[in-house]
């Protein structure tokens, strides 16, 4: 079986082939996973054109036209020659492309759709992705409930075509946590981490408000924050922090971190927060996961499918500081060996490259 996956995302900032593996090293990992069991070729839009041969994976690269996004023959013609049996398209945001893709493969080859958090389309492509939906085999969801959404605006019409699934692995792993620490100078025990950036979304808010009442219940604790890039919610945060000057030698920022660095840290805390309202996956957490981190997650739709709604870790109400301390309160309680324990299963379960890898190649199988 040969599965050609491509992305129509267009990234002509990337010249070197080399550099954009790189920079979706997560996605290769899957890549390689499932190319124990079939032939896997991957397309990727950047300003290079050729290909290459990476641990029983293809890579082509092809350079885009001013006319890719509307009338994506060369792409499509290339496909073709590729002689697939399965196109796995990455993004639900692209139904014209998808319409063309239809017109240009022969009839034998089935066409999957892996959504990356794109809710349902509107205008124009709503209409599009209600005719593209008819041909297409299956879909991927990180969760059902983000699917819903989808089912219920008529624009994917049989529940039974979508499979539940994380979107990408992490590629860290456990590695001693004294040796983690020397790197990150993170305190041994009682150590909390959070990763994103200072937006609404992320509700860094919450975190800090819900901490300083945890840190006047509890002395040894510690709040590590990894900022990335956008800090619109700066002064708000500083604000809250000036409210509790008492804690602010407990909770750090850190900021610059390079993303391989991410495998200390990971490896340095015993819990990894997040307050997010919104995520299509959770990579952050993921990652987190993948090395031990005990979760402690919003109730949202793609957390509850991570941690079997809540089977491991501890889960609370999205901007609730009442509930995040809650959470705060009982996780002092915890076993934490037990508990890492039980999330490194998990991961290996349900979130790995493996776990995503088998729901993935039997989908694929059952409608080949």
């Amino acid at each position: 079986m040969r599965i050609v996956h491509i992305s129509y995302a267009v990234k002509p900032q990337f010249k070197d082939p080399l550099v954009w593996l790189k920079r979706i090293d997560f996605f290769v990992d899957l890549l390689e996973e499932m190319s124990r069991f079939a032939s896997i070729v991957n397309i990727d839009l950047i300003s290079f054109r050729g290909s290459i041969r990476k641990n029983q994976v293809e890579y082509h690269f092809l350079k885009p036209s001013a006319f890719t996004n509307l009338f994506p023959f060369r792409l499509n013609f290339y496909l073709r020659k590729l002689n697939p049996d399965v196109v796995f398209v990455h993004g639900l945001i692209f139904p014209l492309h998808v319409l063309w893709l239809r017109i240009f493969m022969k009839r034998k080859v089935k066409i999957v759709i892996q959504n990356h958090a794109e809710p349902p389309l509107k205008f124009h492509k709503a209409i599009l992705q209600r005719i593209v939906d008819r041909f297409v085999s299956c879909y991927f969801f990180t969760s059902y409930m983000q699917a819903k959404l989808w089912l219920d605006s008529g624009q994917i019409s049989d529940k039974n075509l979508v499979y539940q699934v994380m979107e990408a692995p992490s590629i860290f792993y456990p590695i001693n946590k004294e040796n983690a620490q020397m790197k990150t100078n993170v305190i041994r025990q009682n150590s909390y981490l959070w990763v994103g950036r200072l937006d609404k979304n992320k509700d860094p808010i919450t975190l800090i408000k819900a901490f300083q009442l945890f840190l006047s219940e509890y002395v040894p604790a510690r709040l590590y924050i990894i900022l990335h890039h956008r800090e619109e919610l700066l002064d708000d945060v500083n604000a809250v922090l000036a409210s509790a000057p008492e804690f602010s030698h407990r909770i750090f920022f850190v900021r610059n971190v390079q993303h391989e660095d991410m495998l200390y840290w990971f490896n340095s805390a015993d819990f990894i927060i997040s307050t997010s309202h919104y995520e299509g996956s959770g990579l952050a957490v993921c990652e987190g996961m993948s090395c031990g981190c005990i979760p402690i997650l919003t109730d949202i739709a793609s957390f509850k499918m991570m941690t079997s709604n809540g089977e491991v870790g501890l889960i609370f109400s999205p901007g609730n500081v009442d509930s995040l301390l809650g959470a705060l309160r009982k996780s002092i309680s915890l076993d934490i060996d037990c508990e890492r324990e039980k999330v490194l299963n998990q991961y290996k379960a349900k979130l790995s490259s493996e776990a995503i890898s088998k729901t993935m190649i039997e989908a694929i199988k059952a409608i080949v």
